[in-house]
């Protein structure tokens, strides 16, 4: 086998820029990190960052990569989409604890231990960090000693949604590959012919994920999931037909069913959750926004045209507007650690 023989089936659904340029770095022999793949969340950045991992570390010297039956590749099939932990003495992936702000000091500490031994397989030491913008200033620098002595044939993969929060000297030393929104046409086809849905359930998965097609692909398989979309964003449509206080009381159950946690170990996880929220009725007011403009062709939520085309005539542009601003401050005031709950309701009174 030649490296020009490589065949890689990459998964993604759009982006073919950042395949193109993997398969290259491959292809010219030039594999060297740290790479930075950023771009929104749910457009497969970490799925792409694990399966880069595992064609790296692939044993079988096949032309087809990753063979999926080889040691290596087998331990890779047990590492589950959501990030669960697995022994491969040569891949390392950090993320953060749930109930804590940041990636610590360390968590990084044991990634540059592990990455500073010696390959078990005679092959690449890979580590991923996940959510790399949660680094706390101590674990980016400790990072950062190690990228400015980079090792031969070790890699250092950083997935993040938020470069620009990421160090300067850390971004002048990767590889940034920037990950894009998909366009629904694609995202449609993609859910008919790969995953088999049926046309109006594509096209209703396509344009509610707005440009996404990893949150498409949930709203698909799990239906608990896509329920509790609808139910988040139908809360903020029912603000508009209900008093204050049925709001609040909205917003509470909400809240309550979605798991919310009022102690201060879980406040972070907490303060996700209603940011979450946040941009869901973001959407729904941009939709609002369209609709008065007569576009609603171009909105994201069309399971709830009918509504969407009654409040525009009830709340008019300069009230929505004004919910634009009072949703835009929710993610402001929860890293300002105000209470999430609090947060939702500034939204509530100002509806």
């Amino acid at each position: 086998m030649t490296l020009k023989d490589i065949n890689i089936d990459w998964p993604l659904v759009g982006n073919g820029h950042i395949a193109d340029f993997l398969l290259k770095c491959l292809k010219k022999g030039d594999v060297g990190g740290p790479y930075i793949f950023c771009g929104p969340d749910n457009l497969g950045k970490t799925a792409v960052a694990l399966f880069f991992a595992q064609v790296l570390l692939c044993q079988s010297g096949k032309s087809k990569l990753p063979c999926g039956e080889c040691y290596s590749c087998k331990k890779f099939s047990a590492l589950k989409s959501g990030g669960e932990e697995m022994a491969h003495g040569d891949f390392y992936l950090v993320k953060k604890d749930k109930s804590k702000k940041n990636i610590s000091v360390e968590q990084i500490r044991g990634l540059i231990t592990t990455l500073g031994m010696s390959s078990f397989l005679n092959s690449y030491k890979i580590g991923i960090i996940k959510h790399a913008h949660n680094l706390s200033a101590e674990a980016a620098n400790a990072l950062l000693k190690t990228l400015e002595e980079p090792k031969k044939d070790v890699i250092i993969i950083l997935v993040t949604s938020s470069p620009e929060t990421l160090p300067a000297t850390i971004l002048s030393r990767g590889k940034i590959l920037r990950f894009k929104p998909v366009s629904a046409d694609i995202i449609y086809d993609y859910l008919i012919e790969k995953r088999g849905a049926g046309r109006s359930a594509a096209k209703n998965y396509s344009r509610m994920c707005l440009g996404r097609p990893a949150l498409a692909v949930k709203f698909l398989e799990d239906a608990d999931f896509y329920n509790s979309y609808l139910k988040r964003a139908g809360v903020f449509i029912n603000f508009f037909k209900n008093d204050i206080n049925s709001r609040f009381l909205a917003i509470e159950e909400l809240l309550k069913e979605s798991g919310y946690k009022t102690t201060e170990q879980t406040n972070q996880e907490s303060a996700a959750l209603a940011i979450r929220i946040a941009e869901i009725w973001l959407g729904v007011a941009r939709d609002l926004l369209l609709v008065s403009y007569g576009q609603g062709n171009l909105i994201q939520h069309e399971i709830f045209a009918k509504e969407l085309d009654v409040l525009k005539e009830k709340l008019g542009r300069k009230k929505i507007f004004s919910l634009f601003e009072s949703l835009s401050i929710v993610e402001k005031y929860i890293k300002a650690n105000v209470n999430s709950r609090l947060a939702l309701e500034v939204v509530a009174l100002n509806a």
